[in-house]
């Protein structure tokens, strides 16, 4: 299954969440992806439909969320659509990386929150986010090396 893509449409409950993450880990596998992929592909896109319902969304469940999945030629490409509120411009710059400088052995400098676009960026090749009158979307790009056996 080397060209293909899938698309999904779910209702924004997070409930559906796993679903989601269960559908993604699924795909990469049938994809044939080493599992190390397929768990940083599931993180990225189960933290980007955890935001999308909680903050874009705001738990408004009867609104839907369309996700699209696309494997070519060695590059998994992950579309996530909604018609929620923007996340803010200055979001995906910020998410830079340094969430994670903390120190390990004090619990107060431990981060509570804002951690998911760091962990998606960090994971993924590529992170674009572009928001209009149609909507928003959210594109993860995840450049596959090919295995060596």
């Amino acid at each position: 299954m080397s060209n293909s893509s899938v698309t999904l449409i779910i209702k924004a409950e997070l409930t559906n969440i796993a679903l989601v993450g269960a559908v993604v880990r699924a795909l990469c596998v049938e994809f044939d992806l080493d599992m190390v992929v397929c768990t940083e592909v599931e993180l990225a896109v189960v933290e980007a439909i955890t935001n999308i319902i909680k903050y874009g969304l705001a738990h408004r469940p009867q609104e839907s969320i369309q996700l699209i999945v696309s494997y070519h030629n060695a590059q998994l490409e992950i579309i996530l659509q909604d018609k929620g509120v923007p996340m803010p411009p200055e979001a995906l710059i910020n998410a830079d990386g340094s969430v994670f400088d903390y120190d390990v052995e004090n619990i107060d400098t431990w981060p509570t929150s804002g951690m998911g676009l760091s962990l998606i960026k960090a994971v993924m090749t590529h992170v674009n986010y572009d928001a209009s009158a149609e909507g928003n979307s959210l594109h993860l790009i995840k450049h596959i090396s090919p295995t060596i056996e």
